[in-house]
């Protein structure tokens, strides 16, 4: 079968990541010093990278809003060129995206339609076609006042291309399917006298009834006196009394056939209450149509039972009231409703579970994930990793109410632990050969090392040699010193053949290579050059802000 890709200019040509180690800035944690959050400050694919070797399989939803490549981004570039970078980058991003999640975890993309399209082909050959579950439309901006000046059709929506690692594992939680619906208008009649045996039981229209409540005669009138009272009224009435509140429907199919009879005396008899005998469903039929209450609407939400109606594949209910403030932070041009990740966050995970966000912004994913009870990461390049996403966790830690905090009753707590990404391992110096970069302590040499071979960092706190371990139980060490024979020997006296050890040092004595079957030694930097591509500080897209409304903007309906 042929296989169905996108080819871009560079596609197979990009370099290898390097693995860097992250290092912890315990200066800047917060709260629970337990907590095993994590804020990383640094180029986003450089820092998934660093994660992978450790977080592979353990991520369950991963989020992100990444930038959405308008075309005006690089000047002195064609949109072509800038196409092809765009691809080519986020092409590397869902490779590792995709290696990070366990079996049934999912990944959103939230993007506009500048690129939807070609990121969901992309996604298709990272994830596979047949793990594609939805794209979500979410309605954003507002066309109210919407000035002349466009070119075409108002972009009201913004597209979430939804994907799992394995369709024949993921489930999605059913409870969190159900978004708040409005009254109902179908439900318009209400039983009286149901303190009464059920032969006694009437039925009025429930808007007479509301309106008799107000003072006034029926509803006519009460729609003539004030008929957003009138409605506020039926919607309160309804909810409060959704045990007796109803409407009817027909029954058909097979339900129909198995009580036809009771359905017929129903409609000879309609103004009566008819119960179909010995019936396992406890069909109750007036005027030979089923009686539904409308507490059969009504779903428990945020902690309130309200009418609820299962969620489509567009999400036109998300408010954007407040958003300008919601997380104490400004960041007018990309910032997304809480109750947004929040859905996504229902929709695929449960408490406990890790969220990841690579492009986290003003922090929002981290925020929601962290009220949540959810553990996360957070990976942010710019500067407002440190004037926003850093204030903002520290406030949710201390309990801020904005957002999802009423709804999930968050009162504070937890913490977080935040790093940054080391320095690249390989400098050059200034005759122009690579050398180990200086700013590495011997700690850090030996972490990076280990990473960049395959190996966890673990020091063994009883052989010195034993300062990593690969996943078939291999040994690496690292040192600064010049190894002798005479070392190697006393090493190899505390190896057993079974196990291997690999051995990364500056220099040794002549033939050592080949001294034990079960010891490699190498040396360093050279051993290393191969690796990766290093001295790449920056895989940044570097592309502009989304085209995105202001909350002010938004209100008014104009173009930003």
């Amino acid at each position: 079968m042929q296989k169905l890709e996108l080819t871009w200019i560079g596609k197979g040509d990009e370099p290898v990541v390097e693995p860097r180690i992250l290092l912890h800035d315990a200066s800047k944690d917060y709260g629970d010093p337990a907590a095993d959050n994590m804020l990383i400050h640094g180029d986003n694919l450089l820092a998934l990278k660093a994660l992978e070797q450790e977080f592979a399989g353990r991520v369950k939803c991963i989020y992100i809003d990444p930038p959405f490549n308008t075309g005006s981004a690089f000047e002195h570039y064609d949109d072509n060129l800038e196409h092809s970078i765009w691809l080519g980058l986020m092409h590397q991003r869902f490779q590792i995206l995709r290696n990070l999640l366990c079996d049934s975890g999912v990944l959103f993309v939230n993007l506009d339609d500048s690129e939807a399209s070609y990121a969901k082909v992309l996604l298709d050959e990272v994830f596979g076609r047949r793990n594609y579950l939805n794209e979500i439309i979410v309605a954003t901006n507002k066309s109210f006042g919407f000035k002349s000046t466009s070119d075409g059709i108002f972009k009201q929506a913004n597209h979430i291309l939804f994907y799992t690692k394995d369709k024949t594992t993921f489930n999605i939680n059913i409870n969190a399917m159900y978004i708040e619906k409005g009254y109902d208008e179908q439900y318009k009649w209400v039983f009286e006298n149901c303190e009464k045996s059920e032969e006694h039981w009437t039925w009025r229209n429930i808007k007479d009834v509301v309106a008799e409540k107000m003072g006034l005669n029926n509803a006519r009138e009460a729609a003539r006196h004030d008929s957003d009272a009138l409605a506020e009224g039926v919607s309160s009435f309804a909810l409060e009394n959704a045990d007796r509140v109803f409407r009817t429907a027909s029954v058909t199919g097979g339900a129909l056939l198995k009580r036809k009879n009771t359905i017929a005396i129903s409609k000879q008899n309609r103004d009566r209450i008819i119960r179909h005998p010995n019936d396992d469903m406890d069909y109750m039929f007036i005027g030979g149509e089923r009686v539904i209450y409308y507490k059969e609407r009504l779903r428990e939400l945020d902690g309130l039972w309200l009418p609820a109606e299962v969620i489509t594949d567009i999400w036109s209910d998300i408010s954007i009231e407040g958003l300008a403030k919601e997380g104490g932070v400004d960041f007018p041009r990309g910032k997304k409703p809480e109750k947004l990740i929040q859905r996504c966050v229902e929709l695929t995970t449960n408490p406990g579970d890790l969220v990841l966000d690579s492009f986290l912004g003003s922090g929002t994913t981290a925020a929601v994930a962290h009220k949540m009870g959810r553990q996360y990461i957070g990976i942010e390049l710019g500067e407002h990793c440190y004037t926003h996403c850093l204030p903002r966790l520290k406030a949710v830690a201390d309990g801020e109410q904005g957002g999802i905090s009423k709804a999930q009753n968050w009162q504070g707590g937890g913490g977080f632990k935040f790093y940054e990404l080391a320095p690249t391992l390989i400098v050059k110096d200034a005759h122009g050969q690579p050398i180990i970069n200086d700013r590495y302590n011997a700690q850090m040499l030996v972490a990076a090392i280990a990473k960049l071979n395959g190996y966890d960092y673990a020091p063994d706190a009883d052989v010195f040699w034993k300062q990593g371990k690969s996943q078939a139980g291999s040994y690496i060490f690292v040192t600064t010193e010049y190894i002798t024979a005479a070392q190697l020997d006393d090493i190899s006296r505390g190896l057993p053949e079974y196990e291997r050890l690999l051995i990364c040092a500056p220099a040794f004595d002549i033939g050592l290579g080949k001294r034990y079957e079960n010891i490699n030694v190498r040396k360093i930097p050279q051993s290393v050059l191969d690796k990766c591509k290093y001295g790449v500080d920056n895989y940044n897209l570097n592309i502009v802000n989304p085209p995105e409304l202001t909350e002010d903007e938004w209100e008014d309906g104009e173009d930003a």
